[in-house]
């Protein structure tokens, strides 16, 4: 596990959206995610060069190419004085190596760095029906802080989605 680079926005984008056609439990359905990995890699030139404070975590096997990408952990701090010490997160895993403590592992990464950045908080969304995940987040110290009913419309089906959040200090 390491930061992204700007190199790896193609990488990045590709794994995006092989998840969002993997998994209803992303936001954006297939074909909704940008194709041009132009601006991911400004974003990852902007975070790499401390123009943004956000950050983003990409995970690949050990030994293996770029293009093997697992998972990932983007945390977006927002770029004003009243909420720059709360990152919002979302992370995704590729279904292959879901189950094996790739999630966990991108979560206590992202806290970490959170605390060296001096950051107090992180904040995500998830889909209520999403087992999984909800325990997964639950299991690495994340609160369920309110939740959003019938906030997405998934499958034909209108979805809650909770809030979680997770106190650094």
């Amino acid at each position: 596990m390491r930061p992204a680079r700007p190199e790896d926005a193609a990488v990045l984008l590709a794994l995006q959206q092989t998840l969002d056609r993997e998994s209803d439990f992303m936001l954006l359905e297939p074909g909704e995610r940008e194709t041009d990995p132009a601006p991911l890699a400004a974003r990852l030139d902007a975070c790499a060069t401390g123009r943004d404070r956000s950050y983003l975590l990409i995970a690949a096997e050990t030994g293996a190419p770029e293009a093997a990408a697992l998972g990932y952990v983007d945390v977006t701090v927002p770029p004003y004085a009243r909420s720059a010490r709360t990152g919002y997160l979302v992370t995704g895993v590729r279904a292959e190596h879901s189950g094996r403590g790739l999630g966990h592992a991108l979560l206590r990464a992202a806290a970490d760095e959170a605390r060296a950045r001096g950051l107090r908080r992180l904040e995500l969304t998830v889909m209520e029906h999403n087992r999984r995940a909800v325990n997964l987040y639950l299991s690495c110290g994340f609160q369920v802080e309110g939740l959003r009913r019938a906030a997405l419309d998934v499958g034909g089906r209108r979805v809650g989605e909770y809030y979680m959040g997770l106190l650094l200090d």
